[in-house]
């Protein structure tokens, strides 16, 4: 087990942010080593629109590179993750998760074998 996932879900220093931690377990990426998923991050917020980390200040310079001590609005990490599949792309997951539960509830109810019914109530 990582010590990343391990690690609390939201920022230390606020409920209202996150870290890259938090990132990198809900991008499901807990295998990227801290270089790899600075780029994959870093490479998100350019090309996909993944919301940028808050502003550091690094020697009295502002500065808004992704880093392992970045920090994001919880806000718009999970807003942005939550919708990054496109509807069409969501709507097929979902009928295909539908699909599979509706065959497992067929298999199990296949090996229920034959019950008798019992009429209930007085009389």
């Amino acid at each position: 087990m990582s010590v990343h996932s391990i690690l609390p879900l939201q920022g230390a220093a606020d409920a209202g942010t996150v870290s890259i931690h938090y990132i990198r377990r809900r991008l499901g990426r807990i295998d990227f080593k801290d270089r790899r998923i600075v780029q994959y991050v870093t490479l998100l917020v350019r090309d996909k629109g993944f919301p940028p980390p808050l502003p550091d200040m690094v020697r009295g310079h502002l500065v808004e590179d992704v880093t392992m001590k970045s920090q994001w609005l919880r806000n718009a990490v999970d807003a942005w993750l939550n919708d990054f599949l496109p509807p069409d792309n969501a709507i097929s997951v979902d009928n295909a998760a539908k699909d599979a539960a509706a065959h497992e509830m067929d298999q199990a109810a296949a090996c229920l074998g034959n019950f008798r019914l019992i009429r209930g109530g007085r009389g």
